[in-house]
C-alpha cells in the first residue's frame, strides 16, 4: 500500500535550537527539519494515508494553524507553501523520513541565531483566534508594509466589529494602548481621531486607487507617503496585537511532551499536564 509523503516548506526569521523536531498537533503528526537557511526553506514533513485531496487539505490547514501559533510565540516571521509530495511504502514512518523536496528560500537570510524553539505555543481554541493569527503571520511575513497594514487591519474584523469605534475607544477613553506621542505626531492625523485616520487615509487609501475629492490618496513614489504607511503600520501593529489578546483571549498554552522516552511528541493544555505524568520533549 503506498502512502503520501508531504512536504510544507517553510521561510523563518527564527533559528531553532535543534535541527530536528517531532510533535503531534490537533491529532496530525509532524516532522520539522531545519535545512541550511543559506540554501533552502525549512520543511515540516507528514504521512498523508492516501493521497487524497481532502486528507492533504487538512494536513495543511493544520500545518498552517501550527505554524501561525509559533510566529505568534516566538513573534518572529514565518511564510509557507505546499511543495507537493512523493509516494512511501507502508511502514514508512516519519523517524525514518528524510526531505525528498528541497525550495529556494522566498526571504532573505538575516543571520543564524540559534535562540527559539517550539515547546510551548499559544493555544488556539476558536476560529476567530485561528483566522486572526493566520492573518498576523501573513502580515509579520510579508515585505510590503500595504499589505501588511490591510492584514492586521483585517485582525480587527474578525468579529464583525466596527474597528473604527474600538481603536478610538481603546486609545482615548480606556488608555489601553501606548503609542508615543512623537510617533502619532508624525502621522499628521489632520484633526481626525485616530481610527477614522487609520481607516479613511490608510486603509481606504491603500484598498482604492480612486478617491473622491478631498479624500487622501496613496502615492507609492512618495517619501512622505512611504514613511506615513511605515509609522502607520507599526501603530495599527500594536492594536492588532491588543485585539487578540484583549478580545479574542488568546491567553492559553500548548507544552509539547512525552509520557516516556520512545512516546511520539504531542501537545497538551496545561490541564492535560498537571493530571498526567508528561515530561517536556524538549526541555
Amino acid at each position: 500500500m503506498i502512502k503520501y509523503l508531504m512536504h510544507i516548506a517553510f521561510d523563518s526569521s527564527m533559528r531553532l535550537k535543534r535541527r530536528v523536531y517531532y510533535f503531534e498537533y490537533k491529532g496530525i503528526q509532524f516532522k520539522l527539519m531545519q535545512n541550511n537557511p543559506i540554501k533552502y526553506t525549512d520543511m515540516l514533513l507528514s504521512i498523508v494515508p492516501t493521497d487524497n485531496k481532502s486528507e492533504r487539505q487538512r494536513v495543511y490547514a493544520t500545518a498552517a494553524e501550527f505554524l501561525s501559533a509559533l510566529s505568534w510565540g516566538n513573534k518572529t516571521h514565518i511564510s509557507l507553501e505546499n511543495v507537493g509530495g512523493v509516494g512511501v511504502t507502508f511502514g514508512y514512518s516519519l523517524k525514518k523520513c528524510k526531505c525528498r523536496m528541497f525550495v529556494f528560500p522566498k526571504t532573505p537570510f538575516k543571520g543564524k541565531h540559534i535562540e527559539f524553539g517550539i515547546s510551548q505555543i499559544p493555544a488556539i481554541e476558536n476560529d476567530n483566534q485561528k483566522a486572526a493569527l493566520i492573518l498576523f503571520r501573513e502580515a509579520m511575513s510579508s515585505n510590503k508594509l500595504w499589505l501588511s497594514f490591510l492584514l492586521y487591519w483585517q485582525i480587527l474584523e474578525v468579529c464583525g466589529g466596527t474597528p473604527t469605534v474600538w481603536i478610538n475607544r481603546e486609545y482615548y477613553e480606556k488608555n489601553k494602548v501606548f503609542i508615543p506621542h512623537d510617533k502619532i505626531q508624525q502621522l499628521s492625523l489632520g484633526g481626525k481621531k485616530l481610527g477614522e485616520y487609520l481607516y479613511d487615509d490608510c486603509r481606504n487609501a491603500i484598498a482604492h486607487i480612486r478617491r473622491s475629492q478631498g479624500r487622501r490618496a496613496i502615492r507609492l513614489d512618495m517619501l512622505d507617503d512611504n514613511l506615513r504607511i511605515r509609522l502607520s503600520t507599526d501603530v495599527i501593529k500594536c492594536f492588532a496585537e491588543h485585539f487578540i489578546i484583549s478580545e479574542l483571549k488568546l491567553n492559553k498554552n500548548l507544552y509539547l511532551v512525552k509520557k516516556d522516552r520512545l512516546s511520539f511528541p504531542k501537545y497538551v493544555n496545561s490541564s492535560e499536564l498537571q493530571q498526567q505524568m508528561y515530561t517536556l520533549a524538549y526541555p
